[in-house]
């Protein structure tokens, strides 16, 4: 009976949580703001490759996608990010490093019935990175990258969401060079980023 009891509350929480993804089929739009964390990202040089470090930064971006009503959902987001260089190889250093992504992104929204609804996702598209870099200046070159992310998502009424979310981003490394003293780089990019974010469903 008890094991009879605890199935039976299972498949209703699961009916529950079902019922409330196929009320949230429809188009919507999100845009969210947070904070960008570089990791210590190599950067390579001719003859050697030193660690370079960065202040944290900022990030922003939005979205357009759709809900399927069964727990995926599907977009084309954009994110923005800039974060102040610190040192490279341990010595003071003065720049920025700057970032655009463009990624199709799939995410699926776990069938639990918990006041917030948990996430998945992953994407993959082109990232822009640039910047200035201890005199060296350059990127701007779209290049292939993906992201993964997790999150949690409240939904606030039938139209409106909140959510938070971690993302990691990874392209390809930038080109930076000083022609004048006939130097040049690679700089290798890596991205977290902790966000924070409301989203506006259009169906009725």
């Amino acid at each position: 009976m008890k094991k009879f009891l605890l199935v039976a509350a299972g498949l209703a929480m699961a009916a529950g949580a079902n019922a409330a993804m196929a009320a949230d089929q429809g188009w919507y739009v999100s845009g969210a703001l947070g904070a960008s964390l570089l990791p210590a990202l190599n950067m390579t040089g001719a003859t050697s490759t030193a660690h370079s470090s960065f202040n944290a930064g900022y990030a922003y971006g939005g979205a357009v996608g759709y809900d399927m009503g069964n727990g995926w959902r599907y977009e084309l987001d954009s994110v923005h990010q800039l974060s102040g260089l610190d040192r490279i190889g341990g010595t003071l250093a003065s720049g920025h490093l700057q970032s655009t992504s463009l990624m199709a992104n799939a995410t699926y929204d776990l069938p639990v019935d918990w006041i917030v609804t948990p996430y998945v996702g992953a994407g993959v598209g082109f990232a822009n990175v640039g910047g200035a870099i201890d005199g060296l200046s350059g990127g701007d070159v779209w290049e292939p990258a993906y992201q993964v992310e997790a999150g949690l998502r409240k939904n606030l009424g039938d139209n409106y969401s909140l959510f938070t979310e971690y993302r990691f981003t990874q392209s390809e490394a930038a080109k930076f060079a000083d022609p004048a003293l006939s130097l040049a780089a690679n700089q290798h990019f890596d991205d977290h980023q902790l966000m924070v974010g409301v989203s506006y469903r259009f169906n009725p």
